[in-house]
């Protein structure tokens, strides 16, 4: 029995420091060949997939059995995701790169010297025990096998060991952060002092001396704010953080800056014009001490708007953040949130996209992990943490949104969540599991198969070209499938599920993979129902349970199980090149 397997980079200086002592890993050996020495090893010709092979395998020769860990880090890359290994072996060598994996990032955290809100966020999303679920799957198999059962559970008991020095270093990493209460007032006294309109239009006259020329992007007002806030929420007295703010604005323009436009500089002036040599250098001495003088006075307005700041309120509030988990640069002001666990469950949303429609190549959240994942949570924060929280978000209008108080009683406070995650997100498995009944599908629905089903009954038969005739059966099942209109309707017979198993394994065939598809599907609690739009992929039908499975998005990130009384049809979008280019949900009109 072989089990596919793209196999991590393994060595075994990393097990020995990792504690690990797996015989099967160790001794693996795969068949591979190369071309001379000092070359990449590939698998042989007659062992590559049949599309997509290494273009170098038919030159490299006959293979050789040779231990794969001994020789992981110089087999080619596209080779290496097409290796095959005993479906045991793969599953503990997987296991192996995690518990790797892990033990480095322990270490890093360890030994951080920035102790900040967002490197907390951003640790958080590489915590281990989001990926236990993951390793104890791979270590299933060969804990069920006696061969490998004595291995399977040292790997087990090193992982478990391995999440708990995370914790601990987690834990410190928390307690060595800014206090939070004193983080929200910075934030606070930074907004203030930010949106007054004498700051502003200094910063833009400064800003406009220098236009075109070296720094001519530097945008003073923020580089002194931020340069204040990263000091005193660290504890420092106020002359400090007002010598940090002066010197971050200096190393902007402090060096090599030109006034490419004397215009800017209205009086009155700061300086006098006797004792320069040219009046191009009087304009640099004059923009020197204008800059100097601005960033003192930020100072002065940051340490006065400080004072006057009190953040209060301990009473717990529900709030919605959307773009979950808070790892990019600007999630800055927001990344104290961190500290408090959001409450299950977790919804997509399309902050993603509007965030990059906004910022474009400029925002660095696609470079850090939580990317993939990012979510729409509720928390119980606080009440001046929500406040805060609303504040550090006016940039992106409706991120954040303050709910209810938290009563404690766990049903008044569980409807009020899910009354802020539907905001979002119409699909919640909690209004799935208060259905009266699976099977039994609402008038709502039934009326909508009605209509589904006339467009389903008029969608014309598919006429194959000479061409596609000679592509064979699969192509043409694509192709009849690959058209705009109705693709399955539910029913109460048989011949129903029997159609949409059929219209399944179209979709999973060579060409199928590609097609996107639409669920028409009621949303909500049953007092207050709709009809929504889901565009994903087909993934499962489940007779016995009468469930239909779908992927939203090209992604496994969000599956759902809907009960088939939920359902109204699976239709197949129009677009360009077979992609759809509605928004991955929407209210169906």
């Amino acid at each position: 029995m072989t089990g596919y397997a793209q196999v991590p980079d393994l060595t075994r200086r990393d097990l020995e420091q990792a504690g690990l002592a797996v015989a099967c890993v160790e001794a693996a050996e795969v068949l591979l060949a190369r071309q001379g020495a000092g070359k990449k090893w590939h698998l042989p010709a007659d062992r590559q997939p049949r599309y997509g092979g290494c273009r170098y395998a038919h030159s490299a020769g006959e293979g050789q059995k040779v231990r794969l860990l001994d020789v992981i880090g110089s087999v080619c890359s596209q080779c290496r995701n097409a290796i095959t290994l005993s479906a045991p072996v793969a599953g503990l060598w997987s296991a192996c790169g995690e518990v790797v994996k892990a033990g480095r990032q322990a270490g890093v955290w360890a030994q951080a010297a920035s102790r900040t809100w967002l490197d907390f966020a951003r640790a958080q999303v590489h915590f281990a025990g989001y990926r236990d679920a993951t390793v104890k799957k791979l270590l299933s198999g060969p804990l069920e096998d006696k061969q490998f059962a004595k291995q399977a559970r040292s790997v087990l008991g090193v992982w478990e060991s391995v999440m708990d020095q995370q914790r601990t270093a987690l834990s410190a990493l928390r307690a060595q952060c800014p206090d939070a209460v004193l983080a929200a007032a910075v934030g606070t006294a930074c907004d203030e002092v930010l949106s007054d309109r004498g700051i502003k239009r200094t910063a833009e006259g400064l800003a406009q001396a220098v236009r075109g020329g070296w720094g001519w992007n530097v945008r003073p007002d923020r580089v002194v704010c931020r340069a204040w806030s990263d000091s005193r929420v660290q504890g420092v007295a106020a002359d400090v953080a007002g010598q940090a703010a002066v010197a971050a604005l200096e190393s902007a323009w402090g060096h090599g800056v030109r006034v490419t436009d004397v215009s800017a500089l209205e009086p009155p002036m700061l300086t006098s014009g006797v004792g320069h040599s040219t009046p191009a250098a009087w304009a640099d001495a004059e923009f020197r001490e204008r800059w100097n003088a601005f960033a003192r006075t930020c100072c002065v307005r940051l340490e006065d708007a400080l004072e006057r700041v009190h953040p209060g309120g301990e009473e717990r509030v529900l709030l919605l953040v959307e773009g979950w988990p808070l790892v990019a640069s600007a999630d800055r002001d927001l990344a104290f949130l961190a500290q408090w666990d959001p409450e299950e469950p977790a919804v997509p949303t399309d902050f993603v996209l509007r965030r990059y429609e906004e910022c474009g190549s400029h925002d660095d959240f696609a470079r850090h992990s939580g990317y993939e994942t990012s979510s729409a949570v509720v928390l119980a924060v606080p009440a001046w943490a929500a406040q805060r929280a609303q504040e550090g978000s006016s940039r992106y209008a409706g991120r954040i949104r303050v709910g209810s108080r938290v009563t404690g009683e766990k049903s008044v406070d569980r409807g009020a969540r899910l009354d802020l995650l539907r905001a979002v997100f119409p699909v919640l498995a909690e209004d799935f599991g208060a259905d009266p009944a699976r099977g039994r599908a609402s008038e709502l629905v039934r009326s909508g198969r009605e209509h589904a089903r006339s467009r389903l009954q008029a969608r014309r038969p598919f006429q194959p070209a000479g061409r596609d005739v000679e592509q064979g059966a699969d192509w043409l099942e694509y192709l009849a499938v690959d058209r705009p209109g109705v693709l399955w309707v539910p029913g109460e017979d048989e011949a129903s599920w029997v159609a949409a198993a059929n219209l399944l394994n179209v979709l999973r065939g060579t060409f199928g993979s590609i097609v996107p598809v639409a669920l028409l599907l009621e949303t909500g609690p049953c007092s207050s129902a709709g009809l929504h739009t889901l565009h994903g992929r087909l993934v499962g039908v489940d007779r016995e349970r009468e469930l239909v499975v779908f992927a939203l998005g090209g992604s496994d990130r969000w599956v759902f199980e809907v009960p088939v009384g939920r359902v109204v049809a699976v239709c197949r979008p129009g677009g360009p090149m077979g992609r759809p280019e509605q928004p991955l949900w929407q209210a169906a009109g």
